[in-house]
């Protein structure tokens, strides 16, 4: 199994937690790759511990941000680090024909064998559709000259069949596309990937990239004030990965989403990082507020 990041060191605390939730649950061997952006010495020591103390491995791969410089950063807390794996043929071994990407913002509570193991040998790529860029602002995929019949995905986890990416040479595709539709632009290299994979793309179901839209959606569909659920927006219980998309973070007092709690214990566990901890109301909250949502809503 071949799992990519891409980080520099403001967000080291963070790739730290998502690669030890992935340890936890998946006692098999893993390659991680790593796109690296500055990440310093003594935090990339510490991960390596993690990894050395597993069955898996990591490699860190130098990258240049000023490669991305001329990409728009149209959102704050998405990082420039972020336009990376535009370029993935180019930094990974030729070797590596598919992987599996995860943003450092994801939280994952599963073995990823199925995920691993999904077919997407006819398919560019494979991720989870997006239900708040889809109903929240569907003009969107409109304005970047997305088809009605494409469902636009979210690109914070996703599978990369590393062969087609090669054919269609997806980093200068990526600035083909941003010539025709850069200033139309809102989420950065994911309007770029719905736009080069629109009839090349897997949907997996939204278990794998669970977001707070798509709780939420459940929550009203549970509570009858949603007539219908589309089949695309499938999400088989237990959630495997849970993805801390938008402005509210784990790392922030005031992030309510699915298990947010989850992000202080495992920081708990990585001895050699003094990290905050979650106050123990705020914890409490958290663990009463999921319990709710699976006794009521049936999402765990």
């Amino acid at each position: 199994m071949n799992i990519l990041f891409s980080s520099d060191d403001n967000y080291a605390y963070h790739l730290m937690v998502s690669i030890k939730s992935i340890l936890i649950f998946n006692d098999k061997c893993i390659s991680f790759y790593v796109f690296d952006l500055g990440i310093s010495t003594e935090n990339k020591n510490i991960i390596l511990q993690m990894i050395n103390s597993s069955k898996s491995n990591i490699v860190f791969i130098p990258v240049d941000v000023n490669d991305f410089r001329r990409f728009p950063k149209n959102i704050g807390y998405i990082l420039l680090a972020t336009y990376a794996r535009l370029k993935a043929v180019d930094y990974l071994p030729s070797d590596v024909n598919k992987i599996i990407y995860l943003d450092i913002d994801t939280l994952v509570f599963d073995d990823l064998t199925p995920l691993w193991e999904t077919n997407i040998e006819n398919y560019g790529v494979a991720a989870c559709f997006d239900s708040f860029v889809e109903y929240e602002i569907p003009e969107h995929k409109y304005t970047i000259s997305l088809s009605s019949q494409h469902y636009y995905f979210n690109a914070g986890v996703m599978i990369f069949n590393l062969d087609i990416w090669r054919e269609i040479d997806v980093f200068n595709s990526s600035l083909d596309w941003l010539k025709k539709h850069g200033e139309k632009a809102i989420y950065q290299d994911q309007d770029i990937l719905n736009g080069i994979f629109e009839d090349n793309v897997y949907y997996l179901d939204c278990r794998f990239n669970f977001m707070p839209n798509q709780l939420e959606r459940i929550r009203r569909y549970q509570s009858g004030k949603l007539v219908v659920l589309n089949n695309i927006e499938k999400t088989t219980m237990p959630v495997a990965i849970s993805h801390f998309c938008g402005p509210e973070k784990p790392w922030h007092s005031n992030c309510h989403h699915f298990k947010m709690h989850y992000y202080y214990n495992l920081l708990s566990k990585i001895k050699a990082v003094k990290g905050d901890k979650l106050p123990i109301s705020l914890f409490i909250r958290s663990v009463i507020r999921d319990f709710k949502r699976k006794l009521k809503y049936k999402i765990y």
